[in-house]
């Protein structure tokens, strides 16, 4: 073959070459087009589509909730509901007080272990705190739309959600102080009649009621607290102290939860509640997924199961206050229908350092 054939084939084989070359990246883009369609299907799964969210959360198998504002038996129940609503994901709940578990929280992130999906807590300073250290993963469940409408949007961002309605109003003992003999307003309760005979928790120690001293403050002026203090209440560390406290007739009357006052006059013990008129002071448990969480989606159709009316049955059950509006707790008000005063999680979160510090300094504890 002379130069110039040689040269002919060159050119001949080097268009073929190319044109293949053209022809094989014409049709790889199929494939190209397969594979974005696969990254698309990586995106987060729109929370509405209950069918997709559960399968990925079934492959996950399992959800791991740290809980502070209900007890362990209460946390027990709402996990056997979730599972049977959605088996195949096992539900792990640990149920503490908000210190320990915020310790807990911090001790295994220092040591780089992410174990809970779901932090729940009675503290809303814990929750902002987290907020802030971007250690909150930002979802708006399905059926937000579903729950009482004034604790709807808790945090307008979704970076937490309302997990708990915690009320305080008067609880008394009817044996001990007539209906007609017992205060009617939060202003009324201070009334010197009722000297050594009111029953307290610690503002300095309890979440509960350092948000409701901080209430008082803001209705009527820490004046409020020091005319409280003067009429000797029996001071217990925790709300928890005040029910069998009044059931003991130790004393009359305090402020304490729906729950719990229910809870023990369903039991047959003389126990009665007055829903203040300025409102029953509620505190606001908040709830979220943890922006590490090792099963995201089986935490975010956990998220959508607060909102849905079988989470609002099971607490209802234990007398606590149910999320929905269409759910109510047998012998008492819904949140839904009373006058409710609630300090803004700002507020609290500003506020509540110094209200428990003039606490110590008023009551000595």
């Amino acid at each position: 073959m002379d130069f110039q054939s040689r040269r002919n084939f060159i050119i001949k084989f080097g268009s073929a070459f190319v044109g293949t070359l053209a022809l094989k990246a014409c049709s790889s883009n199929p494939s190209q087009e397969t594979e974005t369609e696969q990254k698309s299907t990586n995106q987060p799964i729109d929370p509405k589509d209950e069918a997709a969210l559960y399968e990925a959360a079934k492959k996950e198998g399992e959800l791991v909730v740290y809980m502070v504002y209900f007890t362990q038996e209460i946390l027990n129940e709402i996990g056997k509901a979730f599972t049977e609503k959605y088996p195949g994901i096992e539900f792990k709940g640990t149920r503490n007080t908000a210190s320990t578990i915020f310790q807990k929280l911090d001790r295994e992130s220092t040591a780089g272990l992410n174990i809970a999906d779901i932090f729940a807590t009675s503290d809303v300073g814990q929750m902002l705190q987290y907020k802030e250290e971007s250690k909150l993963l930002q979802y708006q469940p399905a059926g937000k739309e579903n729950l009482i409408e004034k604790y709807r949007n808790f945090d307008p961002e979704n970076f937490y959600q309302v997990g708990a309605l915690l009320p305080l109003i008067i609880a008394y003992n009817s044996q001990l102080i007539a209906t007609a003999n017992t205060p009617k307003s939060w202003e009324e309760y201070i009334d010197n009649k009722y000297k050594d005979k009111i029953a307290t928790g610690s503002g300095a120690a309890s979440g509960q009621v350092g948000v409701w001293a901080l209430s008082m403050q803001q209705l009527y002026g820490w004046d409020y607290l020091v005319k409280f203090n003067a009429l000797n209440p029996k001071l217990g560390r925790s709300i928890n102290t005040v029910v069998p406290t009044l059931v003991s007739g130790e004393r009359a009357l305090g402020v304490s939860t729906i729950g719990q006052t229910i809870t023990r006059k369903s039991l047959g013990d003389p126990l009665d509640v007055i829903y203040p008129q300025e409102g029953a002071v509620t505190p606001v448990a908040p709830i979220a997924i943890l922006e590490k969480a090792p099963h995201p989606n089986a935490a975010k159709l956990f998220m959508n199961f607060l909102t849905s009316k079988e989470y609002s049955e099971v607490v209802a059950r234990f007398y606590e206050q149910p999320l929905r509006s269409d759910v109510e707790v047998e012998g008492a008000k819904s949140v839904a229908n009373i006058e409710t005063y609630t300090p803004s999680p700002m507020e609290i979160n500003q506020d509540i350092l110094e209200v428990k510090r003039k606490w110590r300094d008023l009551f000595g504890a």
